[in-house]
Protein backbone atom coordinates (compact mmCIF):
# COMPACT_ATOMS: atom_id res chain seq x y z
CA UNK A 1 0.00 0.00 0.00
CA UNK A 2 1.40 3.40 -1.03
CA UNK A 3 2.63 5.67 1.79
CA UNK A 4 0.32 8.66 2.27
CA UNK A 5 2.26 12.06 1.46
CA UNK A 6 2.50 14.22 4.33
CA UNK A 7 1.06 18.04 4.10
CA UNK A 8 5.00 19.08 3.56
CA UNK A 9 5.66 17.15 0.95
CA UNK A 10 2.56 18.09 -0.83
CA UNK A 11 3.93 22.21 0.08
CA UNK A 12 7.28 20.91 -1.96
CA UNK A 13 5.98 19.37 -5.00
CA UNK A 14 3.63 22.60 -5.49
CA UNK A 15 6.13 25.23 -4.75
CA UNK A 16 8.16 23.45 -7.94
CA UNK A 17 5.63 23.68 -10.55
CA UNK A 18 5.17 26.40 -13.28
CA UNK A 19 2.23 28.45 -13.13
CA UNK A 20 0.18 26.40 -14.98
CA UNK A 21 0.49 23.31 -13.01
CA UNK A 22 -0.40 25.71 -9.89
CA UNK A 23 -3.43 26.89 -11.73
CA UNK A 24 -4.30 22.72 -12.82
CA UNK A 25 -3.76 22.18 -9.10
CA UNK A 26 -5.61 25.32 -7.91
CA UNK A 27 -8.66 23.26 -10.02
CA UNK A 28 -8.44 20.38 -8.28
CA UNK A 29 -8.12 21.59 -5.03
CA UNK A 30 -11.54 23.43 -5.52
CA UNK A 31 -13.32 20.40 -7.06
CA UNK A 32 -12.29 18.24 -3.70
CA UNK A 33 -13.37 20.99 -1.43
CA UNK A 34 -16.54 21.65 -3.63
CA UNK A 35 -20.12 20.46 -1.61
CA UNK A 36 -21.14 17.19 -2.69
CA UNK A 37 -24.59 15.09 -1.49
CA UNK A 38 -23.86 11.70 0.24
CA UNK A 39 -25.92 8.94 0.76
CA UNK A 40 -24.22 5.73 2.15
CA UNK A 41 -26.15 2.15 2.98
CA UNK A 42 -26.04 2.23 6.78
CA UNK A 43 -23.74 -0.87 7.82
CA UNK A 44 -22.36 -0.98 4.44
CA UNK A 45 -19.26 -3.47 3.79
CA UNK A 46 -17.95 -1.32 0.84
CA UNK A 47 -18.30 2.24 2.18
CA UNK A 48 -16.73 2.84 5.07
CA UNK A 49 -16.08 6.06 6.41
CA UNK A 50 -12.81 5.84 4.67
CA UNK A 51 -13.53 4.22 2.07
CA UNK A 52 -16.60 6.20 0.88
CA UNK A 53 -13.78 9.68 1.53
CA UNK A 54 -11.10 8.35 -0.57
CA UNK A 55 -13.63 7.64 -3.38
CA UNK A 56 -15.47 11.00 -3.83
CA UNK A 57 -11.70 12.81 -3.38
CA UNK A 58 -11.52 10.47 -6.84
CA UNK A 59 -15.04 11.76 -7.95
CA UNK A 60 -14.26 15.42 -6.92
CA UNK A 61 -10.97 15.37 -8.93
CA UNK A 62 -12.20 13.65 -11.81
CA UNK A 63 -14.53 16.30 -11.98
CA UNK A 64 -12.10 18.59 -12.14
CA UNK A 65 -10.65 18.12 -15.02
CA UNK A 66 -14.28 16.62 -17.07
CA UNK A 67 -17.87 17.08 -17.18
CA UNK A 68 -18.00 13.47 -18.17
CA UNK A 69 -19.16 10.40 -15.76
CA UNK A 70 -16.20 8.24 -15.25
CA UNK A 71 -15.52 5.17 -17.44
CA UNK A 72 -15.26 1.33 -16.70
CA UNK A 73 -11.03 1.98 -16.76
CA UNK A 74 -11.51 4.97 -14.71
CA UNK A 75 -13.87 3.72 -12.20
CA UNK A 76 -11.50 0.64 -11.89
CA UNK A 77 -8.77 3.19 -10.71
CA UNK A 78 -10.37 4.82 -8.57
CA UNK A 79 -12.15 1.86 -6.63
CA UNK A 80 -9.03 0.29 -5.91
CA UNK A 81 -7.11 3.09 -5.01
CA UNK A 82 -9.94 3.77 -2.56
CA UNK A 83 -9.31 0.59 -1.08
CA UNK A 84 -5.95 0.86 -0.70
CA UNK A 85 -6.46 4.19 1.33
CA UNK A 86 -9.31 2.11 3.49
CA UNK A 87 -6.05 -0.23 4.19
CA UNK A 88 -7.75 -2.75 2.66
CA UNK A 89 -5.10 -5.38 -0.01
CA UNK A 90 -5.98 -4.71 -3.42
CA UNK A 91 -4.98 -7.52 -6.35
CA UNK A 92 -5.65 -6.84 -9.75
CA UNK A 93 -6.26 -9.82 -12.23
CA UNK A 94 -3.58 -11.78 -12.73
CA UNK A 95 -4.28 -10.59 -16.75
CA UNK A 96 -6.31 -8.13 -18.81
CA UNK A 97 -7.93 -11.25 -20.49
CA UNK A 98 -9.41 -12.73 -16.90
CA UNK A 99 -12.65 -13.76 -16.93
CA UNK A 100 -15.47 -12.58 -15.17
CA UNK A 101 -13.50 -10.64 -12.71
CA UNK A 102 -11.43 -7.78 -12.84
CA UNK A 103 -9.89 -7.56 -9.00
CA UNK A 104 -9.50 -8.96 -5.82
CA UNK A 105 -9.88 -7.10 -2.35
CA UNK A 106 -9.19 -8.63 1.29
CA UNK A 107 -10.76 -6.31 3.78
CA UNK A 108 -8.69 -7.52 7.66
CA UNK A 109 -9.76 -10.56 9.13
CA UNK A 110 -12.26 -11.71 5.95
CA UNK A 111 -11.52 -13.54 2.99
CA UNK A 112 -10.98 -12.15 -0.52
CA UNK A 113 -13.68 -10.64 -2.39
CA UNK A 114 -13.74 -10.97 -6.21
CA UNK A 115 -15.41 -8.82 -8.02
CA UNK A 116 -16.19 -7.87 -11.52
CA UNK A 117 -16.51 -3.94 -11.80
CA UNK A 118 -18.29 -2.29 -14.16
CA UNK A 119 -19.55 1.52 -15.12
CA UNK A 120 -22.33 2.90 -17.00
CA UNK A 121 -23.59 6.79 -17.91
CA UNK A 122 -25.73 5.69 -21.05
CA UNK A 123 -28.43 8.26 -22.28
CA UNK A 124 -31.73 6.97 -21.13
CA UNK A 125 -30.69 5.01 -18.29
CA UNK A 126 -33.49 3.55 -15.84
CA UNK A 127 -33.05 4.55 -12.50
CA UNK A 128 -35.15 1.34 -11.18
CA UNK A 129 -33.02 -1.40 -14.16
CA UNK A 130 -29.85 -2.11 -14.53
CA UNK A 131 -28.29 -3.01 -18.06
CA UNK A 132 -24.73 -4.43 -18.22
CA UNK A 133 -24.11 -4.45 -22.23
CA UNK A 134 -21.27 -7.14 -21.22
CA UNK A 135 -21.28 -9.66 -18.91
CA UNK A 136 -18.64 -11.39 -20.58
CA UNK A 137 -17.69 -13.03 -23.55
CA UNK A 138 -18.75 -16.64 -24.92
CA UNK A 139 -17.44 -17.64 -28.05
CA UNK A 140 -19.04 -21.17 -27.95
CA UNK A 141 -22.24 -18.60 -28.96
CA UNK A 142 -21.75 -18.68 -32.58
CA UNK A 143 -21.28 -22.57 -33.08
CA UNK A 144 -23.68 -24.11 -30.70
CA UNK A 145 -27.11 -24.96 -32.68
CA UNK A 146 -28.61 -27.51 -30.72
CA UNK A 147 -30.78 -26.46 -28.23
CA UNK A 148 -30.29 -28.75 -25.48
CA UNK A 149 -26.50 -27.96 -25.93
CA UNK A 150 -27.42 -23.90 -25.88
CA UNK A 151 -29.10 -24.84 -22.77
CA UNK A 152 -26.48 -26.17 -21.05
CA UNK A 153 -24.25 -23.91 -22.16
CA UNK A 154 -26.09 -21.42 -20.32
CA UNK A 155 -26.06 -22.81 -17.64
CA UNK A 156 -22.46 -24.19 -17.49
CA UNK A 157 -21.29 -20.74 -18.05
CA UNK A 158 -23.50 -19.16 -15.05
CA UNK A 159 -22.55 -21.85 -12.65
CA UNK A 160 -18.71 -20.98 -13.67
CA UNK A 161 -19.48 -17.42 -13.27
CA UNK A 162 -20.82 -17.40 -9.79
CA UNK A 163 -17.98 -19.83 -8.97
CA UNK A 164 -15.16 -17.44 -9.53
CA UNK A 165 -16.91 -14.10 -9.20
CA UNK A 166 -18.17 -12.88 -5.69
CA UNK A 167 -20.13 -10.21 -7.13
CA UNK A 168 -20.25 -7.18 -9.31
CA UNK A 169 -20.00 -3.65 -8.23
CA UNK A 170 -21.39 -1.33 -10.91
CA UNK A 171 -21.18 2.31 -11.20
CA UNK A 172 -23.77 4.45 -12.72
CA UNK A 173 -23.74 8.17 -13.76
CA UNK A 174 -26.43 9.98 -14.61
CA UNK A 175 -25.29 13.53 -15.93
CA UNK A 176 -27.59 16.64 -16.13
CA UNK A 177 -26.69 20.02 -16.73
CA UNK A 178 -25.52 21.64 -13.76
CA UNK A 179 -24.56 17.74 -11.88
CA UNK A 180 -23.67 14.42 -12.00
CA UNK A 181 -25.56 11.91 -9.86
CA UNK A 182 -23.39 8.30 -9.18
CA UNK A 183 -24.97 5.34 -7.85
CA UNK A 184 -23.00 2.51 -6.78
CA UNK A 185 -24.69 -1.13 -6.57
CA UNK A 186 -23.56 -4.62 -5.98
CA UNK A 187 -25.08 -7.29 -8.23
CA UNK A 188 -25.21 -10.45 -6.29
CA UNK A 189 -24.42 -13.40 -8.03
CA UNK A 190 -26.62 -15.33 -6.15
CA UNK A 191 -29.41 -13.74 -8.79
CA UNK A 192 -27.76 -16.21 -11.47
CA UNK A 193 -28.48 -19.49 -8.96
CA UNK A 194 -31.94 -19.63 -10.67
CA UNK A 195 -30.19 -20.44 -13.95
CA UNK A 196 -29.40 -23.81 -13.36
CA UNK A 197 -33.48 -24.46 -13.45
CA UNK A 198 -33.21 -23.08 -17.39
CA UNK A 199 -35.56 -25.53 -19.33
CA UNK A 200 -34.31 -26.08 -23.09
CA UNK A 201 -37.50 -23.88 -24.73
CA UNK A 202 -36.68 -20.98 -22.59
CA UNK A 203 -33.33 -20.99 -23.08
CA UNK A 204 -33.65 -20.50 -27.00
CA UNK A 205 -35.95 -17.12 -26.26
CA UNK A 206 -33.48 -13.99 -27.66
CA UNK A 207 -34.47 -12.72 -23.98
CA UNK A 208 -34.32 -15.18 -20.91
CA UNK A 209 -35.86 -14.33 -18.30
CA UNK A 210 -34.39 -15.38 -14.98
CA UNK A 211 -36.45 -16.38 -12.57
CA UNK A 212 -38.62 -17.94 -15.60
CA UNK A 213 -41.75 -18.20 -13.37
CA UNK A 214 -41.84 -14.62 -11.32
CA UNK A 215 -43.33 -11.97 -12.90
CA UNK A 216 -41.16 -9.18 -13.40
CA UNK A 217 -38.33 -11.20 -13.38
CA UNK A 218 -35.32 -10.42 -11.49
CA UNK A 219 -33.28 -10.40 -14.87
CA UNK A 220 -33.29 -11.25 -18.17
CA UNK A 221 -29.89 -12.89 -20.27
CA UNK A 222 -29.51 -11.82 -23.92
CA UNK A 223 -27.37 -14.29 -25.67
CA UNK A 224 -25.73 -12.20 -28.28
CA UNK A 225 -24.87 -14.26 -31.04
CA UNK A 226 -24.15 -11.58 -33.23
CA UNK A 227 -21.26 -10.43 -30.99
CA UNK A 228 -20.68 -13.61 -28.86
CA UNK A 229 -21.84 -11.73 -25.57
CA UNK A 230 -23.89 -12.54 -22.46
CA UNK A 231 -25.97 -9.57 -21.94
CA UNK A 232 -28.16 -8.38 -18.98
CA UNK A 233 -31.15 -6.22 -19.18
CA UNK A 234 -34.14 -5.06 -16.92
CA UNK A 235 -32.09 -6.39 -13.72
CA UNK A 236 -34.28 -4.71 -10.77
CA UNK A 237 -32.57 -2.25 -8.11
CA UNK A 238 -34.46 -3.00 -5.48
CA UNK A 239 -33.24 -6.64 -5.39
CA UNK A 240 -29.49 -5.16 -4.88
CA UNK A 241 -27.69 -3.22 -2.29
CA UNK A 242 -27.03 0.49 -3.50
CA UNK A 243 -24.12 1.34 -1.31
CA UNK A 244 -23.84 4.91 -2.05
CA UNK A 245 -24.97 7.87 -3.86
CA UNK A 246 -23.30 10.76 -4.30
CA UNK A 247 -24.42 14.17 -6.29
CA UNK A 248 -21.77 16.51 -7.52
CA UNK A 249 -22.11 19.77 -8.86
CA UNK A 250 -20.54 21.07 -12.30
CA UNK A 251 -17.28 22.40 -12.24
CA UNK A 252 -17.35 24.57 -15.54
Amino acid sequence: MKAPTSRRELHTKIDSLSQQGVDVVTGVVDAILSPAHTQLLPDSWLTTPSWAEGFLARLRAHHALSREPLSTTQFEAAFESACESAGWTVGSSASATQRFFDTTITLPGEQPKRISLKASSATGMNINWIHISKLTEAAWIQDTRIQTKRRDKIVELFKEYREITDCIIMLRGFKSDNAVDYELIEIPTSLFDAVDHLDTATAQLSTIPIPVNIKPPHLKIRVDRSDSKITLTGIQVDICAVHGRWKLEAQH
